[in-house]
């Protein structure tokens, strides 16, 4: 995707602003009317890069509800704001200047009452009222400034992966706030959906929830607070906050915390990797708008990242990875080939051109592959590309190996090769789905991952899932998420 570039006419605006939450002085290039602006801009293009999930229509009015019912009460309750449900199984959520809030399907699917999403959602409000990706656009005086997404995660997984190197496609530009505007955060975002009418006990539950996500490889709370504080430290604020906001007004903690409504409208959503475009399933690939379908090599796993149909990598990180990638044929028009436009956005990321050669489907497909070398802080890394057109999109496919491990068997033209292409298989994949059920009395999370997954061994990550530890009790007469699969990340 490509990069949001800010007007010339920012320049001309340095000075200094009055924060709408502290009420302070405070140096700021951007103004509000710019803030709308770069939202606007910015929002068809994180629609375009993730989806919104839209199988379930009462999810995404409940996540409007949610948002505007919090933003209503916040410092900037005069803002159009926009609250978006996304198509992807990463934990995440963000926000874009000017009031465009985004929450992620996999993470609305670890919560388990409105208190909770509240929690998420109120967070990401205030970061919006409190004008931090403008500062933070100021603070770093507009260098390399592109497509800003206040978030609490840093970029798309499959990106780190690759180095660096991949961003053709996926050049989002996610701001990591500092320490200090993440705790402003989590204590407006408490007193937001306090004041507005939720139990604050839902933000407490709520990281709670993700902090349980931490003994994962590398999921949920890795990612949520990367450049953040210390979760447990965020843990503990927010209880202050709440003891602070119930000392004023003891009645706010006692608003019932309802579970089953929330839950029950999970009944039914995608789960684990995949995603209304792909269906993942038993390390299986299938793509459905293109008929993708590939088995991921011995030893790594298949995902799905913003910004890339489909990632391949090794279970443990080596260096190495695959990524397939959808671009609009509209933004290489001034190119001669889709090669070619591939060859010049590669060079512009500063690999050298190598060698070309050709490499055939499963399925007899021929496609044309470019060979690559880049410079990394790790090392030497071998860059293979190959790409193919149909309707109005690209699909390019990626491989990165670091040189000093030889030649791959994994490498982007002995997978290109295992892959077939038959769009009535792939789209005949069902996506695994959560199913929602009442538990029963002595019932164990054992023996409900052996209900949900066949596999009891995925008892821990149906707990978490479920807003419990493991080992712990199951209370009985309760609605439980039982998913038909659970993320790589999760187990």
């Amino acid at each position: 995707m490509r990069r949001v570039i800010l007007a010339a006419t920012l320049l001309a605006a340095i000075g200094c602003a009055t924060n709408p939450v502290t009420g302070k002085r405070e140096f700021n290039i951007v103004s509000q009317e710019q803030e709308i602006a770069l939202g606007l801009q910015a929002h068809p293009q994180v629609i375009e890069e993730f989806g919104i999930y839209d199988e379930k229509p009462d999810l995404n009015q409940m996540v409007n509800r949610i948002g505007q019912r919090i933003a209503a009460v916040s410092d900037r309750p005069n803002l159009q704001w926009h609250f978006t449900l996304l198509d992807s199984p990463v934990v995440n959520a963000m926000a874009l200047p000017g009031g465009y809030v985004y929450v992620t399907r996999g993470i609305v699917e670890r919560m388990n009452s409105e208190d909770e999403l509240a929690g998420v959602i109120a967070h990401e409000i205030s970061h919006v009222a409190a004008r931090h990706a403008a500062r933070s656009m100021s603070q770093q005086q507009l260098a390399q400034i592109g497509l800003v997404l206040g978030s609490i995660v840093a970029g798309p997984a499959a990106t780190e992966a690759f180095g660096g190197l991949v961003q053709l496609g996926a050049g989002l530009l996610f701001t990591r706030y500092s320490r200090q505007q993440e705790t402003q955060a989590d204590l407006l975002g408490t007193a937001y959906m306090t004041e507005a009418g939720y139990n604050p006990r839902g933000a407490e539950n709520m990281l709670l929830a993700l902090q349980r996500l931490d003994k994962g490889q590398s999921s949920g709370i890795e990612r949520y607070f990367i450049d953040h504080p210390d979760p447990r430290k965020r843990v503990g604020d927010v209880r202050k906050e709440i003891a602070a906001l119930e000392s004023k007004n003891p009645s706010i903690g006692t608003t019932r915390i309802d579970r089953s409504p929330f839950v029950r409208q999970l009944d039914g959503v995608i789960t684990a990797a995949s995603t209304m475009q792909t269906t993942i399933r038993n390390n299986t690939v299938f793509n459905r708008r293109y008929g993708i379908i590939i088995t991921a090599p011995s030893g790594w796993q298949a995902t799905s990242e913003p910004g890339a149909l489909f990632v391949l990598a090794p279970q443990k990180a080596t260096g190495e990875g695959f990524i397939a990638q959808e671009i609009a044929l509209r933004q290489m028009q001034q190119y001669p080939s889709l090669q070619s436009a591939i060859r010049s956005q590669l060079q512009n990321m500063g690999l050298q051109y190598v060698r070309s050669g050709t490499v055939s489907s499963a399925t007899g497909q021929t496609f044309p592959v470019d060979l690559w070398r880049g410079a990394t802080q790790s090392g030497t890394v071998a860059v293979e590309s190959t790409q193919f057109a149909e309707g109005e999109n690209a699909v390019v496919f990626l491989s990165l190996t670091p040189e000093q491990r030889g030649s791959s068997a994994r490498d982007l033209a002995s997978i290109v090769q295992r892959m077939r292409f038959d769009r009535a298989e792939a789209r005949a994949a069902e996506p695994p789905r959560i199913r929602v059920a009442t538990s029963r009395a002595g019932e164990t999370w054992d023996e409900l991952a052996q209900r949900a997954t066949g596999r009891r061994e995925d008892a821990s990550a149906i707990a978490k899932l479920n807003g419990f530890d493991y080992p712990s009790s199951v209370p009985p007469g309760v609605a439980i998420k039982l998913p038909q699969d659970v993320a790589p990340d999760d187990r």
